[in-house]
């Protein structure tokens, strides 16, 4: 449904999809505003340059990710609160994450600045941080859970893309024996509950016989949907199927 909001992390999505989906006026929908597109660009992670000396000195301190972080949030409870939109995209949720958490961690590293130059170390007497622990990805979760949430409060569509990396399980072997091994099915790479909150979770796969992309459906909110297979995965295809399945007209 449109007007749609495309907020772009993975920056030139939106010309690969205007290229790859010739059938669709994407481009005219973007020229008569019916798509909005906003990007939202990744500080370079490079450390400390000095103009002077043309060198990098590298540093652990993370730089611009918490701004980038609340440019963005601000943005997307600014659409929440805009009746004209109808649908907000991510893309791609995979970087979304990423940002999320190198966000928390800069506000984890603010709170041990200014940093001693003697020792190296934060004002707290401790190495600077340069990673979350597994406890403290709570804060990440349920700042990704909240767009989730949040979005289907004001009734609005979210659809959220995802880079794909391959599941691994146990699997059969050629000789016969079970080991840990690709599955052949494809997973979420980045935050992975959106089974917690989405209506439909799916990946897009290869059918090299048909030279054509499919939508497998992994999980969804009414479960008949699931292992369902759409070659043109729209909207209003996966609406029908569903009030089928539900018995609405």
């Amino acid at each position: 449904p449109k007007p749609l909001v495309d907020m772009e992390f993975d920056i030139g999505g939106f010309e690969r999809a205007c290229r790859n989906l010739p059938h669709l006026p994407i481009k005219d929908w973007y020229n008569e505003g019916l798509i909005r597109l906003e990007t939202f660009i990744v500080p370079f992670q490079i450390g400390d340059i000095d103009p002077i000396a043309k060198i990098i000195r590298p540093s652990k301190v993370v730089v611009g990710m918490k701004e980038l972080f609340y440019e963005f949030a601000a943005k997307f409870i600014g659409h929440l609160k805009d009746p004209e939109i109808k649908s907000i995209m991510v893309d791609t949720g995979t970087l979304l994450y990423d940002v999320t958490c190198q966000a928390y961690l800069q506000e984890l590293q603010e709170k041990q600045m200014p940093i001693n130059q003697s020792t190296g170390k934060g004002s707290d007497g401790k190495s600077l941080r340069a990673q979350l622990q597994p406890i403290e990805y709570r804060e990440p979760y349920i700042r990704m859970r909240g767009f989730a949430y949040q979005a289907k409060a004001h009734k609005k569509h979210l659809i959220v893309t995802h880079h794909a990396s391959d599941e691994y399980g146990i699997t059969k072997k050629p000789d016969g024996t079970l080991g840990e091994g690709k599955t052949g099915k494809r997973a979420l790479h980045g935050w992975g509950q959106w089974g917690d909150s989405a209506d439909v979770v799916g990946n897009t796969y290869w059918d090299s016989t048909k030279m054509k992309p499919y939508f497998h459906v992994e999980l969804a909110e009414v479960k008949e949907l699931e292992g369902m297979v759409f070659e043109q995965p729209t909207f209003d295809d996966i609406q029908t199927v569903i009030k089928m399945l539900r018995g609405e007209t």
